[in-house]
C-alpha cells in the first residue's frame, strides 16, 4: 500500500504557489522571497488549522487551552515562514520550492498537498481506533502514541526537510530547529492532555477526523 496523508489547499494558495514555481523556474530577475513567504505562511496556517482546528474547538475543556495552543502554533509560523525564506535569494529557494512543488496534486479541480507515512505505523493506529470503537479504551495510549508519529512525519516532510534543502548557517538552522521543537512539542503535548482529560469518546473523534485525510491506495506492480 502507498499511504499519505492528503490535506486540502485553497485555490488561492495553490495558485499563488504555482505561478512562484514557474517563476523560480524560469530565472526570474526579482527576489521573490517575500511572496513565496507569505504563501508559505498561508498554507501552513491552512494544514495546521485542517487538522488541529476542530480538535481544538471540539474540546470539553473549559479553559480553552487548547485554542490558545492552537493560536500560538499559528502565530509562530507566520512569523518564522516569512523569516526564513526572506534571507535567501531565488537561486537558493529553487529546490525546496521543486521539492514541495513534487508533493502538491490536483483531483476533481481540488489541490492537496501530500506527505507519505510509514504503512506499519498506519496499520497500528487503525488497529488500535478499531479497538477503540469496539469499547476497549486501554488502546487510547497507543492510539495516541500512534498518531503524534504519523503527524511528526508530516512535520518532517513538510517542514524538516525543506529547512535541510535551505541549507542554512548555523545561526539560522539552530534557531528554526529550536522554533520547530518548541512548536511540535507544544502541540503534542496538548494532544497529550486533551486525551487524558476528555472522554475515550471524544478522543476517538479526533482520531476518525485525523483519518479522513488518510490515503490507502495499492502499490503499481514492476513489470
Amino acid at each position: 500500500m502507498n499511504d499519505r496523508i492528503s490535506l486540502k489547499l485553497s485555490l488561492q494558495s495553490y495558485q499563488r504557489f504555482e505561478q512562484l514555481h514557474q517563476q523560480f523556474n524560469s530565472a526570474h530577475s526579482q527576489s521573490l522571497a517575500q511572496p513565496l513567504g507569505a504563501v508559505l505562511a498561508d498554507i501552513s496556517v491552512e494544514i495546521i488549522e485542517q487538522v488541529f482546528g476542530e480538535i481544538a474547538r471540539a474540546s470539553t475543556s473549559d479553559d480553552q487551552e487548547s485554542e490558545k495552543v492552537l493560536q500560538q502554533i499559528l502565530a509562530t509560523l507566520r512569523k518564522y515562514m516569512p523569516w526564513s525564506v526572506s534571507l535567501l535569494g531565488n537561486e537558493r529557494l529553487t529546490p525546496m520550492v521543486n521539492y514541495l512543488q513534487q508533493l502538491i496534486y490536483t483531483e476533481h479541480e481540488q489541490a492537496y498537498i501530500c506527505y507519505p507515512v510509514d504503512h506499519l505505523l498506519v496499520l497500528e493506529f487503525l488497529e488500535c481506533i478499531q479497538q477503540m470503537q469496539q469499547g476497549n479504551t486501554q488502546y487510547l495510549s497507543p492510539a495516541l502514541k500512534a498518531f503524534i508519529q504519523v503527524v511528526d512525519q508530516g512535520v518532517s516532510c513538510l517542514i524538516r526537510q525543506p529547512k535541510k534543502i535551505l541549507k542554512f548557517n548555523l545561526v539560522v538552522d539552530k534557531t528554526l530547529s529550536g522554533v520547530i521543537q518548541l512548536t511540535t512539542q507544544l502541540g503534542y503535548k496538548r494532544l497529550e492532555k486533551l486525551a487524558m482529560q476528555d472522554n475515550p469518546q471524544t478522543t476517538q473523534h479526533y482520531f476518525e477526523h485525523f483519518l479522513r485525510f488518510l490515503q490507502r491506495k495499492p502499490k503499481s506492480l514492476a513489470i
